[in-house]
Parts: C-alpha cells; structure tokens; sequence
C-alpha cells in the first residue's frame, strides 16, 4: 500500500475568489471523510488571496479516481469549468520513494 499525494495550485481572479473559495473548503472537509483520503488541506498564499495550495494525500490511484466521482468534487470542479478563464489550475502527482 503505498499513498498517493495530489499538490494542486489553484489561482483565482479577484473578483471571484469568494465565489470559489466555499466550494474549496466543502471539498476539503468532505474529502477528509472519504475512507482512502488520508489528508486534504487548502492553503492561501501570504502573497496572494487569490492563490491557493491543495495538499491532497490518498491511499492510492483507485482512491484518487473515487474522490474524482464524489458530489463534493464534482461540485467544485463544476465551478472551476464555469469560471473558465478566471481560474488557472495545476496539479502535480506524486508517489513515496522507496
């Protein structure tokens, strides 16, 4: 078993960071509950409110795939297609070094 870690960046034009930012959190809090998610933090930059840092540890690729079915996600995600080009994202996947 070895766990998968999901780094997202997510970057936000003003104007609707406060339209995303309740769907960030929801998807956090309910993905804490999923049973192969073992961590699920956002982050704010210091820098920037409108730049955010997913850290997203699951148990593996199955679980990751889970998570991407779930109502949380896919609301979020939803969001993210609508505002379109308001929004940038990133993701990084990463696996343990043995």
């Amino acid at each position: 078993m070895s766990d998968l870690v999901l780094v997202v960046s997510v970057t936000v034009d003003p104007d609707h960071v406060e339209q995303l930012k309740p769907a960030m959190l929801e998807n956090a809090a309910k993905s804490r509950l999923e049973e192969d998610c073992y961590g699920f933090d956002v982050n704010v930059s210091e820098d920037d409110p409108g730049t955010f840092l997913f850290y997203e540890v699951y148990k593996d690729a199955d679980a990751l795939a889970r998570h991407r079915q779930t109502p949380h996600f896919l609301n979020y995600w939803n969001l993210l297609q609508a505002l379109g080009d308001k929004v940038e994202r990133t993701a990084q996947l990463y696996g343990k070094l043995n």
